[in-house]
Protein backbone atom coordinates (compact mmCIF):
# COMPACT_ATOMS: atom_id res chain seq x y z
CA UNK A 1 0.00 0.00 0.00
CA UNK A 2 1.39 3.52 -1.17
CA UNK A 3 2.80 6.07 1.87
CA UNK A 4 -0.09 8.65 2.66
CA UNK A 5 1.23 11.65 1.46
CA UNK A 6 0.27 15.67 2.65
CA UNK A 7 1.25 18.41 -0.13
CA UNK A 8 3.40 21.12 1.02
CA UNK A 9 1.56 24.32 0.02
CA UNK A 10 4.26 26.44 -1.19
CA UNK A 11 5.51 23.92 -4.16
CA UNK A 12 2.76 21.22 -4.32
CA UNK A 13 5.02 18.78 -3.47
CA UNK A 14 3.93 15.18 -1.94
CA UNK A 15 6.09 14.66 1.70
CA UNK A 16 5.16 10.99 2.77
CA UNK A 17 3.46 10.98 6.38
CA UNK A 18 5.27 8.13 7.85
CA UNK A 19 8.91 9.14 8.88
CA UNK A 20 12.13 7.29 10.24
CA UNK A 21 13.81 9.22 13.05
CA UNK A 22 17.08 8.49 13.24
CA UNK A 23 17.26 9.79 16.95
CA UNK A 24 20.00 7.42 19.05
CA UNK A 25 20.80 5.36 15.73
CA UNK A 26 24.49 4.12 15.99
CA UNK A 27 26.29 5.83 13.73
CA UNK A 28 28.60 2.18 12.48
CA UNK A 29 27.54 -0.71 10.62
CA UNK A 30 24.89 -1.64 13.24
CA UNK A 31 23.26 1.63 12.10
CA UNK A 32 23.61 1.39 8.22
CA UNK A 33 21.79 -2.09 8.84
CA UNK A 34 18.84 -0.14 10.59
CA UNK A 35 18.75 1.99 8.19
CA UNK A 36 18.60 -0.64 5.43
CA UNK A 37 15.96 -2.85 6.97
CA UNK A 38 14.00 0.57 7.46
CA UNK A 39 14.18 1.11 3.64
CA UNK A 40 14.20 -2.80 1.79
CA UNK A 41 12.04 -4.76 4.60
CA UNK A 42 10.07 -2.35 6.13
CA UNK A 43 9.42 0.85 3.21
CA UNK A 44 10.14 3.80 4.36
CA UNK A 45 11.19 6.32 2.23
CA UNK A 46 11.67 9.62 4.59
CA UNK A 47 14.06 9.88 6.85
CA UNK A 48 14.77 12.51 9.56
CA UNK A 49 17.88 12.99 11.13
CA UNK A 50 19.71 16.00 12.22
CA UNK A 51 23.41 17.09 12.58
CA UNK A 52 22.90 16.77 16.43
CA UNK A 53 22.37 13.02 16.23
CA UNK A 54 25.93 12.53 14.44
CA UNK A 55 24.67 9.70 11.77
CA UNK A 56 23.78 11.87 8.93
CA UNK A 57 27.20 9.69 6.50
CA UNK A 58 25.31 6.33 7.85
CA UNK A 59 22.44 7.51 6.52
CA UNK A 60 23.76 8.46 3.54
CA UNK A 61 25.79 5.04 3.14
CA UNK A 62 23.00 3.00 4.11
CA UNK A 63 20.94 4.41 1.06
CA UNK A 64 23.28 4.54 -1.32
CA UNK A 65 23.76 0.84 -0.75
CA UNK A 66 20.07 0.12 -0.95
CA UNK A 67 20.49 0.97 -4.64
CA UNK A 68 16.99 3.19 -5.00
CA UNK A 69 17.74 6.36 -6.64
CA UNK A 70 17.93 10.06 -4.86
CA UNK A 71 14.72 11.47 -5.39
CA UNK A 72 12.67 8.34 -4.53
CA UNK A 73 13.52 9.60 -0.83
CA UNK A 74 12.35 12.72 1.08
CA UNK A 75 15.23 13.78 3.67
CA UNK A 76 15.71 16.00 6.54
CA UNK A 77 18.12 17.42 8.57
CA UNK A 78 18.28 20.18 11.08
CA UNK A 79 21.31 22.56 12.17
CA UNK A 80 21.97 22.96 16.03
CA UNK A 81 22.40 25.70 18.76
CA UNK A 82 26.07 25.93 18.72
CA UNK A 83 26.58 26.42 14.87
CA UNK A 84 23.43 29.24 15.19
CA UNK A 85 25.24 31.02 18.27
CA UNK A 86 28.50 31.07 16.45
CA UNK A 87 26.66 33.21 13.60
CA UNK A 88 25.74 33.32 9.77
CA UNK A 89 29.21 31.41 8.92
CA UNK A 90 29.02 28.47 10.98
CA UNK A 91 25.51 28.48 10.14
CA UNK A 92 26.39 27.51 6.31
CA UNK A 93 29.54 25.79 7.40
CA UNK A 94 27.12 23.37 9.63
CA UNK A 95 24.47 22.94 6.72
CA UNK A 96 26.93 21.79 3.92
CA UNK A 97 29.16 19.92 6.46
CA UNK A 98 25.85 17.45 6.84
CA UNK A 99 25.52 17.78 2.87
CA UNK A 100 29.13 16.78 2.43
CA UNK A 101 28.42 13.84 5.45
CA UNK A 102 24.87 12.78 3.62
CA UNK A 103 26.83 12.33 0.47
CA UNK A 104 23.93 11.62 -1.39
CA UNK A 105 22.58 13.92 -4.42
CA UNK A 106 24.31 16.93 -3.13
CA UNK A 107 20.95 18.27 -1.59
CA UNK A 108 18.58 17.66 1.50
CA UNK A 109 14.78 17.63 0.69
CA UNK A 110 14.00 19.94 4.21
CA UNK A 111 16.07 21.57 6.78
CA UNK A 112 14.94 22.60 10.05
CA UNK A 113 16.10 25.31 12.68
CA UNK A 114 16.60 22.42 15.56
CA UNK A 115 15.57 25.23 18.49
CA UNK A 116 14.94 28.63 17.96
CA UNK A 117 18.24 30.38 19.85
CA UNK A 118 16.79 33.73 21.04
CA UNK A 119 18.45 36.13 19.07
CA UNK A 120 19.98 33.79 16.54
CA UNK A 121 16.93 32.40 14.48
CA UNK A 122 16.18 34.88 12.56
CA UNK A 123 19.79 34.99 10.94
CA UNK A 124 20.20 31.07 11.11
CA UNK A 125 16.28 31.27 8.88
CA UNK A 126 18.23 34.44 6.36
CA UNK A 127 21.03 31.87 6.06
CA UNK A 128 18.99 28.88 5.02
CA UNK A 129 17.01 30.96 2.38
CA UNK A 130 20.74 31.57 0.54
CA UNK A 131 21.11 27.40 0.93
CA UNK A 132 17.56 27.32 -0.50
CA UNK A 133 18.62 29.38 -3.41
CA UNK A 134 21.44 27.77 -4.35
CA UNK A 135 19.69 24.58 -4.26
CA UNK A 136 21.42 22.85 -1.48
CA UNK A 137 18.26 22.83 0.49
CA UNK A 138 15.01 22.64 -1.31
CA UNK A 139 12.28 22.88 1.37
CA UNK A 140 12.93 25.17 4.81
CA UNK A 141 11.57 24.35 8.29
CA UNK A 142 11.16 24.96 12.26
CA UNK A 143 11.33 22.91 14.91
CA UNK A 144 10.24 23.34 18.45
CA UNK A 145 8.83 26.95 17.46
CA UNK A 146 6.01 28.25 19.37
CA UNK A 147 3.27 30.53 17.78
CA UNK A 148 4.97 33.72 19.28
CA UNK A 149 8.81 32.44 17.97
CA UNK A 150 6.89 31.79 14.53
CA UNK A 151 5.56 35.47 14.52
CA UNK A 152 8.50 36.81 15.46
CA UNK A 153 10.71 35.14 12.09
CA UNK A 154 7.56 36.23 9.99
CA UNK A 155 7.14 39.88 11.24
CA UNK A 156 7.45 42.19 7.77
CA UNK A 157 10.62 44.36 8.93
CA UNK A 158 12.99 40.52 8.84
CA UNK A 159 11.88 40.23 4.94
CA UNK A 160 11.61 36.60 4.98
CA UNK A 161 11.53 35.57 1.43
CA UNK A 162 11.23 31.74 1.78
CA UNK A 163 8.06 30.44 4.00
CA UNK A 164 8.58 27.45 6.26
CA UNK A 165 6.99 24.32 5.34
CA UNK A 166 7.20 22.44 8.51
CA UNK A 167 7.24 22.90 11.98
CA UNK A 168 8.29 19.60 14.47
CA UNK A 169 7.75 19.48 18.00
CA UNK A 170 6.31 17.35 20.37
CA UNK A 171 2.48 15.70 19.25
CA UNK A 172 1.12 13.09 20.96
CA UNK A 173 -2.16 11.35 22.19
CA UNK A 174 0.35 11.95 25.59
CA UNK A 175 1.30 15.85 24.55
CA UNK A 176 -1.15 17.49 22.69
CA UNK A 177 -1.47 20.81 21.93
CA UNK A 178 -4.36 21.62 19.45
CA UNK A 179 -4.45 25.30 19.03
CA UNK A 180 -0.38 25.20 18.33
CA UNK A 181 -1.68 22.07 15.91
CA UNK A 182 -4.72 24.41 14.68
CA UNK A 183 -1.84 27.40 14.50
CA UNK A 184 0.28 25.97 11.74
CA UNK A 185 -1.22 23.98 9.99
CA UNK A 186 -3.89 27.08 9.07
CA UNK A 187 -1.13 29.09 8.22
CA UNK A 188 0.29 26.02 5.61
CA UNK A 189 2.86 24.93 8.02
CA UNK A 190 3.00 21.38 8.11
CA UNK A 191 3.30 19.71 11.71
CA UNK A 192 5.84 16.99 11.90
CA UNK A 193 5.28 15.46 15.31
CA UNK A 194 8.30 14.61 17.20
CA UNK A 195 7.92 11.93 19.82
CA UNK A 196 5.08 10.19 17.85
CA UNK A 197 5.27 7.33 19.76
CA UNK A 198 5.79 9.54 22.93
CA UNK A 199 9.33 7.01 23.89
CA UNK A 200 7.01 3.99 24.83
CA UNK A 201 5.91 5.35 27.46
CA UNK A 202 2.01 5.38 28.35
CA UNK A 203 1.33 2.25 25.69
CA UNK A 204 -0.62 1.16 29.37
CA UNK A 205 -3.48 3.78 29.75
CA UNK A 206 -6.26 2.26 29.75
CA UNK A 207 -7.72 4.18 26.99
CA UNK A 208 -5.18 3.31 24.25
CA UNK A 209 -5.19 -0.34 25.51
CA UNK A 210 -9.15 -0.40 25.05
CA UNK A 211 -9.15 1.51 22.02
CA UNK A 212 -6.33 -1.66 20.64
CA UNK A 213 -8.53 -4.49 21.38
CA UNK A 214 -11.28 -3.34 19.07
CA UNK A 215 -9.34 -3.44 16.07
CA UNK A 216 -6.75 -6.06 17.14
CA UNK A 217 -3.84 -3.50 17.16
CA UNK A 218 -1.14 -2.92 18.83
CA UNK A 219 -0.58 0.47 21.34
CA UNK A 220 1.84 1.85 18.92
CA UNK A 221 -0.17 1.62 16.25
CA UNK A 222 -3.10 3.20 17.74
CA UNK A 223 -1.03 6.09 18.52
CA UNK A 224 0.57 6.60 15.10
CA UNK A 225 -3.16 5.95 13.31
CA UNK A 226 -4.19 8.95 15.43
CA UNK A 227 -0.92 11.30 14.00
CA UNK A 228 -2.19 10.25 10.92
CA UNK A 229 -5.72 11.25 10.92
CA UNK A 230 -4.47 14.46 12.68
CA UNK A 231 -2.95 15.51 9.54
CA UNK A 232 0.63 15.05 10.81
CA UNK A 233 4.22 13.91 9.69
CA UNK A 234 4.49 11.46 12.24
CA UNK A 235 8.48 10.13 12.80
CA UNK A 236 9.03 7.24 14.82
CA UNK A 237 11.88 5.12 15.52
CA UNK A 238 12.64 1.62 16.11
CA UNK A 239 15.77 -0.81 15.81
CA UNK A 240 13.61 -3.95 15.93
CA UNK A 241 12.53 -4.62 12.37
CA UNK A 242 9.33 -6.22 13.48
CA UNK A 243 8.20 -2.76 14.86
CA UNK A 244 9.19 -1.28 12.01
CA UNK A 245 6.84 -3.11 9.43
CA UNK A 246 4.32 -2.78 12.46
CA UNK A 247 4.23 1.08 12.51
CA UNK A 248 3.56 1.63 8.84
CA UNK A 249 0.58 -1.05 8.97
CA UNK A 250 -1.71 1.46 10.15
CA UNK A 251 -3.79 2.07 7.04
CA UNK A 252 -5.92 -1.15 7.13
CA UNK A 253 -8.15 0.99 10.09
CA UNK A 254 -9.75 4.22 11.08
CA UNK A 255 -10.52 5.21 14.12
CA UNK A 256 -13.65 6.87 14.93
CA UNK A 257 -14.72 10.57 15.87
CA UNK A 258 -15.05 9.80 19.93
CA UNK A 259 -12.06 7.33 19.50
CA UNK A 260 -10.31 10.38 18.39
CA UNK A 261 -12.25 12.48 20.93
CA UNK A 262 -10.98 10.01 23.47
CA UNK A 263 -7.20 9.97 22.64
CA UNK A 264 -7.30 13.65 22.76
CA UNK A 265 -8.25 13.76 26.12
CA UNK A 266 -5.32 12.17 27.62
CA UNK A 267 -3.46 15.00 27.49
CA UNK A 268 -4.37 17.34 29.88
CA UNK A 269 -3.78 21.38 31.13
CA UNK A 270 -1.27 20.01 33.66
CA UNK A 271 0.70 18.01 31.00
CA UNK A 272 0.79 21.21 28.60
CA UNK A 273 1.69 23.61 31.62
CA UNK A 274 4.31 21.20 32.49
CA UNK A 275 5.80 20.84 28.95
CA UNK A 276 5.68 24.86 27.84
CA UNK A 277 7.45 25.41 31.92
CA UNK A 278 9.90 22.59 30.24
CA UNK A 279 10.83 24.24 26.92
CA UNK A 280 10.64 27.72 27.95
CA UNK A 281 13.45 27.22 30.47
CA UNK A 282 15.57 25.07 28.00
CA UNK A 283 15.28 28.41 25.10
CA UNK A 284 15.84 30.66 28.04
CA UNK A 285 19.17 28.34 28.84
CA UNK A 286 20.18 28.18 25.10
Amino acid sequence: MADPTLTIQSTGLPIPQLSFGLYKVPANEEGEEIILNAVKQAGYHHFDTASYYRNEATLGNALRRSGIPRDQFFIVSKVWNDAQKLGRAAVRQSVEQSIADLNFGGYYDLFLIHWPVPNHFVDTYRELELLHEEGKIRHLGLSNFSPAEYEELMTPHNNIRVSPVVNQFEVSPFMYRPRDVEYFQQRGVLVSSSKALHRGEGFDNPTIIDISKRYNVTAAQVVLRWGIQKGLIVVAKTSNLSRMVENRDILRFTLGQEEMAMLDAITTPKDVCEREMLEKERKIQM
